[in-house]
């Protein structure tokens, strides 16, 4: 694929879009419809889900792949009744299409109050996933596997995607449609797309990330051995071999997560468990790359890494010495292993920023302990990403640290 971004560069570009949404549904025109594409498993559906927890939204996912009645989607057909309600003097205040098994809440009311007409319509009945209520936050709808659905129900979709009706129903108030899809490259079995469906949507073509992962599995809570290990080896363990990607995002935390549970990893007994949990969790990797890999992480003791809640939070007399323990090996500079320690910092420094009751000086004197350290814990880049990334985004909170005259004319 072209033009292909990562994960972080498509939810700024989706958190855009849905506020846009807001200021086009309150101008009266339709919102627009968002199509994220990518290979499976690179986090698509998980990103898209994060936003909508992050701001409150009302989340619904639909697996268009599983669907098979085009009436799962539109509603099934049902009669309504036209039905006027009426003011104390007989006059209509406003119509409504009541559904006729409904019709009986009306004859409980004083008759004075209604009045039933004879014009009825065959309608359709608001689908079981569209919600009922409205958010003021508004609402995200993933329409997963897209493309891996069949062209009736992709049709039946196109009305949706252009207007947020159907025929009677339409979306609540401030939703913003999401389609993920695969790319139609030959490798997948997806449904081709002409010029008439590609124009109703924007579609984003994304690319899995390491780093973006890594501050996805923070915000998750997936355990800390399992981000520094994808860290470490990110080339080795999802790079394609032979156009076929041995381990994707879903995987590996799936893999994760199953290996969570147990505390010491480089046990023999609990090495072995890994190694064969893994061979269930990445059936295309028949070399036993992952296994491996784990091998000599475990030997490494990379799992025994001081963690980014560590690094942040303890004592600087504390953390000191187990950075440098980590970043060195005898006299011998570890580059690769402050490099996964400066990301988890990073990543773990923006959870405390978005957490209640934080104060910035927490992470403004830890980077300068680490900046004024008599010891090289981390390069002069490194240092200045981490600073760089937190500044670009909490720049209110690192005004201590973008007073330093070489950070300041860097950043400039």
């Amino acid at each position: 694929m072209q033009n292909e971004i990562n994960l972080q560069e498509f939810k700024r570009i989706l958190n855009y879009l849905i506020d846009n949404n807001r200021k086009l549904v309150d101008e009266g025109k339709y919102p627009i419809t968002v199509g994220c594409e990518g290979l499976p498993g690179c986090g698509k559906t998980s990103i898209i889900e994060q936003i909508a927890k992050e701001r409150g939204m009302t989340y619904v996912k639909v697996s268009l792949s599983q669907v098979e009645e085009i009436g799962d989607i539109s509603g099934f057909p049902i009669k309504e009744y036209k039905v006027n309600e009426l003011d104390e003097n007989g006059n209509i205040i406003c119509t409504k299409w009541v559904p006729q098994d409904t019709m009986s809440t009306y004859f409980q009311k004083p008759c004075e109050t209604y009045e039933i007409t004879t014009e009825s319509r065959m309608a359709y009945a608001p689908p079981a996933w569209l919600p009922r209520e409205e958010n003021p936050n508004g609402i995200l709808v993933t329409l997963d596997d897209w493309n891996r659905t069949n062209s009736v129900i992709m049709n039946c979709v196109m009305e949706i995607i252009c207007t947020g009706k159907y025929m009677t129903w339409e979306l609540p108030k401030y939703t913003t449609l999401v389609l993920s899809s695969n790319p139609d490259s030959g490798e997948f079995n997806v449904q081709s797309q002409d010029s008439a469906i590609l124009t109703r949507y924007v579609n984003f073509p994304v690319k899995f990330d390491v780093k973006v992962w890594s501050d996805y599995a923070e915000r998750a809570g997936i355990d800390d051995r399992v981000i520094n290990f994808a860290l470490s080896y990110s080339s080795e363990i999802f790079e394609s071999k032979d156009g076929v990607n041995v381990v994707n995002a879903r995987s590996y935390t799936m893999f994760g997560n199953a290996i969570s549970g147990i505390s010491d990893w480089s046990k023999p007994e609990n090495l072995c468990l890994i190694l064969d949990i893994s061979k269930g969790c990445f059936p295309f990797d028949k070399d036993n790359i992952i296994g491996g890999l784990f091998t000599t992480f475990i030997a490494n003791k990379l799992d025994k890494l001081i963690s980014p809640k560590d690094m942040l939070l303890k004592s600087w007399e504390t953390v000191a010495p187990q950075i440098k323990s980590c970043v060195y090996d005898g006299d011998m500079y570890r580059p690769e292993i402050a490099s996964v320690l400066a990301t988890r910092l990073l990543n773990y420094s923006m959870v405390y920023f978005e957490t209640k009751g934080c104060k910035s000086a927490v992470v403004q004197d830890r980077l300068l302990d680490i900046i004024n350290s008599k010891d090289k814990l981390f390069t002069e880049d490194l240092i200045f990403n981490v600073i760089k990334n937190l500044a670009t985004k909490y720049a209110a909170k690192m005004n201590k640290v973008l007073m330093i005259p070489s950070i300041r004319m860097k950043l400039l």
